[in-house]
């Protein structure tokens, strides 16, 4: 064999060594890596060969997969799904968790004074006898940031809290991810729709939900994400920033085996609050077409005026005048959650008649002056327009003393009560009689 020929097997030899000596853990993130580094090199390469790359500014973006070839696409699709589920193998398990607690439990370190601590030499003798998946979880960076006490020990219980919320975390974006059909980092409202509808089974507290309600109980979850994480209406919400809001975990709380009525009363994605909207959608839907009249939106609440339910219906989708079921949530999330920015933010595009960035005491004016109708309809009276609008300003703390702006009702603490006062003469009465603690009286129907 000719000297070249030694050379190259020694080089083989030395390439095939390097790699039998690295960790399991550097190999997955090899393969990772090279997995993203094909995506890129792909999304360049088409680039380059689609023409219209050098003719369209760089702000154009394809609006959809459709125009794309059909089998790179479903291979993408095929390779991304297989790359998450092998992240899945990743997490820790049930019986992963269950080890790295009980070998927590035998090695609390001295002295021995009754308290469940670890110092990091027995931080380190744990990690070392762990499966390889877990040790990422035993870092000197973790360990620090923990309290330790005088003797340099963490408390065992909230460092094993601790990972299991990291592990939760992943599984749930894992879970998610892999509704994300186009691979871009957020849902669709038709990935999300998928993604709870086969949530359902899996809960316990819906466990008797009647299948013929699925799709409304789907479209009634829904709305309430995109509620509260697409305000700007773009018809995609993050899954970073579904991890991250509480809506995530109101929703996870359906997992637990027993609840409270109260808890289940208080909780949108309940069974029981699912139904309570939809049946008053139904209540209210007087002819049985399906949708709403302003007429028929009245009837929500009493004291709802007749220019605020005419603004609903100018600022917010209807259907040749009337209001689907998708509307009246938002308008529902919106009347039970004034006190939020994303409530807020939905009253003021009503209250904002002219489209100006501030609205002035005409506007007020113009809100308020229907409200003191209702009222003086149930003969009550004594209510002064001038001294009510002075009373908003002062509750309003506007930058421009004359003008109240977006940003002003979001910041002053008492925008829901300022949006109340305007839009409902029941919530207005009860606001003004609070210290005597009087209730307006109305008839039978006018409640739910």
């Amino acid at each position: 064999m000719s000297k070249k020929g030694i050379d190259w097997v020694n080089t083989l030899k030395k390439f095939v060594d390097s790699k039998q000596q690295r960790t399991a853990q550097e190999i997955d993130d090899e393969t990772d890596q090279l997995f993203l580094d094909y995506i890129e090199q792909a999304r360049k390469k088409e680039q380059e060969e689609d023409p219209s790359y050098k003719k369209i500014p760089k702000f154009f973006q394809k609006a959809s997969v459709t125009n794309e070839n059909q089998l790179s696409f479903r291979v993408r699709q095929e390779a991304r799904t297989r790359f998450l589920n092998h992240k899945t193998g990743e997490i820790l398990d049930k019986e992963d968790l269950e080890k790295l607690w009980t070998e927590l439990k035998n090695n609390i370190s001295p002295p021995d004074d009754k308290k469940e601590r670890i110092n990091y030499n027995s931080f380190l003798t744990i990690a070392s006898s762990l499966p390889i998946k877990c040790r990422h979880f035993f870092s000197a960076s973790t360990f620090l940031k923990f309290d330790r006490d005088e003797y340099g020990r963490i408390d065992i219980v909230a460092f094993f809290h601790s990972i299991v919320r990291k592990v939760n975390l992943f599984q749930t974006r894992i879970q998610i991810s892999l509704y994300d059909s186009i691979g871009n980092g957020y849902l669709r409202e038709k990935d999300l729709e998928n993604y709870i509808f086969e949530l359902i089974p899996t809960f316990p507290q819906l466990e008797k939900l009647d299948q013929n309600f699925y799709p409304f109980y789907v479209i009634t979850a829904v709305r309430k994400f995109f509620f509260f994480l697409d305000s700007k209406r773009t018809g995609r919400i993050y899954i970073k920033d579904m991890l991250t809001s509480p809506i995530l975990a109101e929703l996870y709380e359906l997992r637990q085996e027993k609840l409270t009525l109260e808890e289940l009363g208080q909780n949108w994605f309940s069974k029981q609050s699912a139904l309570k909207v939809y049946e008053r959608y139904l209540k209210l839907d007087n002819d049985h077409n399906g949708l709403l009249s302003k007429q028929e939106l009245s009837k929500y609440s009493w004291g709802l005026t007749d220019i605020f339910i005419d603004r609903v219906f100018e600022e917010y989708q209807t259907f040749e005048g009337e209001m689907d079921y998708k509307t009246f949530l938002d308008f529902v999330l919106a009347m039970e959650n004034k006190k939020s920015q994303q409530a807020i933010q939905y009253f003021w595009r009503i209250l904002n008649v002219y489209h100006k960035p501030a609205i002035d005491s005409f506007v007020i004016n113009m809100f308020f002056r229907p409200i003191i109708q209702k009222l003086e309809h149930k003969d009550k009276f004594g209510f002064n327009v001038e001294d009510v609008k002075d009373e908003i300003f002062d509750m309003a703390k506007p930058a421009i003393s004359t003008a109240i702006t977006l940003t002003d009702l979001q910041n002053c603490g008492q925008g829901d009560i300022i949006i109340s006062m305007l839009i409902d003469a029941k919530a207005f009465y009860e606001y003004d009689q609070r210290e005597s603690g009087q209730l307006l009286e109305v008839e039978e129907y006018e409640e739910f």
